[in-house]
Parts: C-alpha cells; sequence; structure tokens
C-alpha cells in the first residue's frame, strides 16, 4: 500500500475577460467535471470553493491536491488557462 501524501490547498487565479455570472458558473461546472474525470484515473483532488471578480474579470477557485502539478492537470482537463497558482496557508477561523 503506498501511504497517503498531505493535501496541498492551492488558489488559482484566471483572468477571464467580459466575465459575468454565468461564464463563471460555467468554468465551474468544467472544472469540477476535470476534477471528476481526474479522481476517477487516481488523483487525490478535492473541490473547496470558487468566486468571481466581475470588476476585475478575475475568476478564482481552490482546491486541495497532493501535487502541485495536479493544479495545472485540472485546468488543462477543463480547457482553461491559469494565470496564478497560489499555495494556500490556514488562516484565523470565525469564532461562533
Amino acid at each position: 500500500m503506498v501511504p497517503s501524501r498531505e493535501l496541498t490547498t492551492y488558489l488559482v487565479e484566471t483572468y477571464v475577460p467580459k466575465l459575468d455570472e454565468a461564464t463563471a458558473a460555467a468554468l465551474t461546472a468544467r472544472l469540477q467535471a476535470a476534477i471528476g474525470e481526474l479522481q476517477r484515473e487516481g488523483l487525490t483532488l478535492r473541490w473547496l470553493r470558487s468566486f468571481a471578480l466581475l470588476d476585475e474579470e478575475t475568476y478564482s477557485w481552490m482546491l486541495s491536491a497532493t501535487h502541485a502539478d495536479d493544479v495545472a492537470r485540472v485546468n488543462r482537463r477543463a480547457g482553461l488557462t491559469l494565470d496564478h497558482v497560489a499555495e494556500v496557508v490556514p488562516g484565523e477561523t470565525s469564532g461562533g
């Protein structure tokens, strides 16, 4: 049995000219489908969330993966370019 690697969280940003809510929803669907395909192929990936900065024409999404290279695989599989990828470290949590 291969030992499992720790998951790292990544933030991915993509510039999308004329970004609107419908386009953001379509991008989310494409990325989630790509993640599902790659999971079935054996990659350890976990979709976390996405958000769109419409005025900035920037679509951002977060996932957890065992390897940074897997982030690029997801983007390629979804047919997207990635403009920026950064590792995310935990910050503060909201108190109840």
